[in-house]
């Protein structure tokens, strides 16, 4: 039976073309530009010989969005420079579909179900050719598309059903518009290969609308900073760039936080020694809390090449992180969360906090405090601080300290792999406008403040679920 399947197949494939393929595949070599690739010529097998393609070979498949300008675009060439080196034995495909791209969007955006036709046809060809050479595995292709190409390669998948089906596609920041909502069919969706990936960086706000598709289109989807713009990207800068550029800057602006998902899968490739992760959230208001910095029972996952391939049903939540504005991206994330003593009404105070640990000391990250019972805040350093020994309170005035900090129960510093728990049981009143919380692992420090004649502050870490009791008042974490 699955021999006559594969003539079947192998039927379809040498019955002649009514439509000539509109996109064109080169073979990357390192360092080269693009006029120095190797043109795949889909049904003629020489130029698999003259382009040195090894067939015994994993291949990714690098798919461009829209354009307006018709001309390959750099990040095009950092991605699969780097794919080279972080793999080695890997044969990079460039798929150019520029002529149907450089087209008003909503006509590129039908164009791109062409497209993946084409991808299909390559891939079933070039599986052909590994069957009479070599064992093949569809888990050796890897479509990664950008933008439009995001949807390209969800057509091209669907072409392929069952064991056959592709092994993994990356859809970075795929295009929102025309897209959005739409049922499975007609976008990228996990249907479209053995595990999809997808990274959302620009899907806009109430402030910018935005290009990319908010909704989830993967078995595992990152939300960058909550996925509607990226750090380092400025909105402010498209004024500047249409006075220097007219209605062309726009791009500009736009093309920083779209584009950010290619950098940040490039530099998964690159800077591997120092993962990205994102945590599974509900939604980023709630990661913006703090409140899913945890790791256990896989709720934790690796943005970029190395993610780990999870199943997950279509309605699972999202991976949420923060990252840096520029490259290598990662950071680290904290949580503190502070419970207050039952109040009548809320209260606030502005305070920063540093935090302090093995691997040094983090800048004042400002925070506005406030609430009832408790208050829980993100808290993103751009090092790593190694375990965490203090947390530095700075504040302005001695009204704030005297009036909000005498109503605290509790402090809480909690990362992705470690939590640090503060009880205070007396506090500094007057004229001081920082303390350092001191932790050790089980003992109570003691540090004094500014000035001698003030009273000492007491810190003690109190392992989780454990009741300790000081001058008569009981604290439970």
């Amino acid at each position: 039976n699955s021999l006559l399947n594969f003539y079947c197949y192998l039927g379809e494939l040498l019955t002649p073309v009514k439509t000539v393929l509109k996109s064109s595949f080169h073979l990357y070599y390192e360092g080269s530009v693009f006029e120095e690739t190797c043109a795949v010529v889909p049904f003629r097998s020489e130029t698999l010989h003259r382009c040195a393609y090894n067939r015994s070979d994993p291949l990714v498949l690098i798919i461009h969005g829209w354009t307006m300008n018709g001309l390959m675009e750099p990040w095009i060439f950092s991605l699969a420079s780097a794919l080279k080196v972080r793999l080695g034995r890997v044969n990079v495909l460039i798929s150019d579909w520029r002529k149907l791209a450089l087209q008003p969007y909503p006509i590129a955006a039908k164009n791109s179900r062409q497209v993946g036709r084409d991808v299909a046809r390559l891939l079933k060809w070039l599986e052909v050719m590994k069957i009479f050479m070599a064992q093949l595995s569809m888990d050796d292709i890897h479509l990664i598309g950008y933008s439009l190409g995001a949807h390209v390669a969800g057509f091209a998948g669907s072409h392929f059903r069952g064991l056959r089906k592709v092994g993994r596609i990356t859809g970075l920041d795929p295009a929102g518009p025309h897209f959005e909502g739409q049922p499975a069919f007609d976008r990228l969706s996990p249907d479209d290969a053995q595990f999809v990936d997808a990274i959302h960086t620009f899907t806009g706000s109430s402030i910018m609308p935005g290009v990319g598709i908010k909704q989830s289109v993967a078995h595992v989807d990152f939300y960058p900073n909550g996925g509607s713009f990226q750090p380092g990207c400025k909105m402010l800068d498209i004024y500047s760039n249409v006075f220097q550029y007219g209605l062309q800057g726009v791009p500009k602006t736009i093309k920083c936080a779209h584009e950010r998902a290619v950098k940040l899968f490039t530099d998964s490739l690159i800077n591997a020694s120092q993962p990205i992760i994102g945590f599974r959230c509900r939604d980023d208001s709630t990661f913006n809390k703090g409140l899913c910095l945890d790791c256990k029972q896989m709720r934790c996952n690796m943005l970029g090449f190395d993610v780990r391939r999870e199943r997950a049903g279509r309605s699972a939540k999202g991976l949420y992180l923060r990252t840096g504005p520029q490259a290598p991206y990662r950071v680290f994330h904290y949580q503190i969360k502070v419970l207050l003593k039952n109040l009548i009404e809320p209260v606030e105070a502005s305070l920063s906090v540093s935090l302090n640990g093995t691997g040094g000391e983090s800048p004042q990250l400002p925070i506005i405090l406030g609430g009832l019972k408790s208050f829980t805040s993100l808290l993103v350093v751009s090092s790593d601080l190694g375990r965490l020994s203090s947390v530095r309170l700075v504040w302005k005035g001695e009204l704030v300290w005297s009036s909000w900090m005498r109503r605290v129960r509790n402090i809480m510093i909690n990362g992705s792999d470690q939590d640090v728990e503060l009880i205070s049981t007396e506090y500094c009143l007057r004229k001081t406008e920082s303390i350092v919380l001191s932790v050790y692992r089980r003992y109570s420090v003691c540090v004094s403040c500014s000035e001698q004649r003030l009273k000492t502050l007491h810190i003690i870490s109190v392992p989780a679920g454990q009741t300790h009791t000081l001058q008569d008042v009981s604290y439970f974490i």
